[in-house]
C-alpha cells in the first residue's frame, strides 16, 4: 500500500498497467531506460486519477445521500409516522428525486465536489481516510 492510499494491487490500477506497458513496449521497444522513465511518469499520473476519481464519486454519494435525507425527513416530518408501505415507496421516490436533483444541479455538485476534493488535498490523513475506508 503507497502512502496515497491507492493500492498498486488494486484492479483498476493494474488493468491500466498492462494496458500502459502494452503501448509503451510498441512505442518505444529499443530504449529500455526510455521505456521505465516514461512508464514510471504515467503511472504516477494514473494513480493520482484513479485517487481523484475515487474521491469525487464518494463525495457525490455523500451529496446525493445527504439530499436524500433531507427529502426523506421533510416528508416523514410532514405525514408524522409512515408505515412500512410508505416507506419503501419514499425509498424509491426519493432516490429518483435524489438523482434527478443531482443532475439539475450538476455544475453547483461538480464545483462543491472539487472545493472538498482540494480540501482533502490539503489533508492527507483525512484523504487517506477517506480512500481506505470509504
Amino acid at each position: 500500500m503507497s502512502e496515497t492510499g491507492v493500492d498498486d494491487k488494486d484492479s483498476l490500477i493494474q488493468a491500466m498497467q498492462k494496458d500502459l506497458d502494452r503501448v509503451l513496449a510498441e512505442e518505444s521497444g529499443d530504449s529500455e531506460l526510455q521505456f521505465t522513465r516514461t512508464r514510471g511518469a504515467m503511472m504516477s499520473v494514473l494513480v493520482e486519477s484513479v485517487q481523484t476519481q475515487r474521491l469525487y464519486f464518494v463525495v457525490r454519494s455523500v451529496l446525493m445521500s445527504l439530499i436524500s435525507a433531507l427529502i426523506y425527513f421533510t416528508v416523514v416530518l410532514y405525514f408524522g409516522t409512515i408505515d412500512a408501505f410508505q416507506a419503501a415507496f419514499l425509498g424509491v421516490f426519493v432516490f429518483i428525486v435524489a438523482l434527478v436533483v443531482s443532475r439539475l444541479f450538476d455544475k453547483q455538485i461538480v464545483r462543491a465536489s472539487k472545493k472538498i476534493i482540494q480540501y482533502l488535498n490539503k489533508y492527507r490523513k483525512i484523504r487517506t481516510f477517506v480512500l481506505k475506508r470509504l
